[in-house]
């Protein structure tokens, strides 16, 4: 019918998304690719398609607005149907704003929980550097005279645990030994990422430290593992640097809701597994 779109109409329409920010360079692009895509014809038509293109380029680049898509060929309609916006600046800037996040309500929440963590990255995290246990403080020294005497009175006193409890400890060190998968995985949570790595951000300060605390478990496994002489430590290794190569996905997709919601019933699993072992 007259009403029905032209197929130049309907070329603009659906490359409206990705061209809606593009420089006159890139349009260029586009409109010298459609060119030599264009069916063999005759010259003199093949000169009319490139002076239309020519003009319809014109019209887009003269734009105030600075988009590849022209109002009076593609209808507001239309775009909006494309882009799901308009062609208006307010309008636009929430669009992005919008899809800044995949969860821009939890994201909400989770910037108004930001005085809590920053109180608990001050309050509740363990001191750092010295004031902190490190995990030297529970194994012999070798840097002093008479270290051959305190391991074998420390191998000696690893003889009495029996396998199962070993088999445990290998379980528990390796998962503590993929701490770089873990904080890979709080950084996809939207709203409490770490963009940088030294952000000044409450969520960024408290991944930080809660790593940085939780790297001194798996040291302190690993190396009471293998002054015990009762593990195969190589075979070990090279599980942990599988699991780590292997990466690791609970299923969180950014959203931070899904994601504290697993940490905290994960972090407490552990908490009662390590206490169990203890005993």
């Amino acid at each position: 019918t007259n009403n029905a779109p032209s197929s130049l109409t309907v070329m603009f329409a659906t490359t409206a998304c990705w061209m809606l920010l593009a420089s006159p360079a890139t349009v260029s692009a586009f409109v010298t690719t459609r060119q030599t895509a264009s069916p063999l014809s005759s010259s003199s038509s093949q000169q009319q398609q490139q002076q239309q293109q020519q003009q319809h380029y014109r019209k887009f680049t003269s734009s105030s607005l600075r988009v590849a898509v022209d109002p009076t060929v593609v209808t507001k309609k239309e775009y909006q149907d494309i882009c799901g916006t308009d062609f208006d600046g307010d309008s636009l800037e929430k669009r992005l704003s919008a899809t800044k996040f995949l969860y821009p309500k939890h994201v909400e929440v989770i910037q108004d929980l930001e005085q809590a963590a920053a109180d608990a990255a001050e309050n509740i995290l363990l001191e750092t550097g010295e004031k902190a246990w490190q995990p030297q403080d529970y194994l012999p020294d070798l840097s002093k005279e008479g270290w051959e005497e305190e391991v074998k009175e420390f191998r000696a006193m690893a003889k009495e645990i029996p396998d199962d409890v070993f088999v445990v400890l290998v379980g528990d060190m390796v998962t503590e030994e993929a701490l770089p998968t873990y904080q890979t995985l709080l950084n996809t949570f939207e709203g409490c990422d770490d963009p940088t790595g030294t952000s000044d951000s409450a969520w960024a300060k408290w991944s930080r430290g809660w790593t940085s605390e939780e790297n001194r478990h798996g040291d302190l496994l690993n190396k009471y593992l293998y002054l015990t002489g009762r593990c195969d430590m190589r075979n070990i290794e090279v599980t942990i640097q599988h699991l780590i190569t292997n990466g690791f996905n609970p299923g969180a997709k950014k959203d931070p809701y899904r994601g504290f919601v697993y940490t905290s019933f994960q972090e407490r699993a552990t908490k009662i597994s390590h206490g169990n072992v203890g005993k």
